[in-house]
């Protein structure tokens, strides 16, 4: 077994609950950080979390990102780059 597994065992043993989603929405309150999780546009999960801990998932997401896209040579889109490219297609075809 090599050590990149028998960490990633430790951090996401078999037992712990996942989620999958492909949306969410993000509140921020006077003491932290509200961030619902969605599947296919409906709330399937909500997290609440300090400021300090939603900064440094957003770094340490932002980080993980940069990386795939060096290694792959590859500009991952967000969902914003792909509704737009959507919503211009969908303008230039209407008659």
């Amino acid at each position: 077994m090599t050590e990149d597994h028998e960490q990633a065992q430790s951090l996401f043993p078999a037992n712990c609950p996942t989620t999958y989603f492909n949306g969410f929405a993000i509140m921020v309150g006077t003491g932290d950080v509200v961030i619902a999780l969605q599947l296919n546009g409906r709330p399937t999960q909500v997290m609440n979390t300090s400021y300090t801990v939603a900064k440094t998932l957003a770094e340490s997401l932002t980080k993980a990102i940069d990386e795939l896209e060096r290694k792959t040579n590859t500009i991952i889109l967000t969902t914003k780059n792909v509704g737009d490219a959507i919503t211009t297609e969908i303008d230039q075809n209407s008659p």
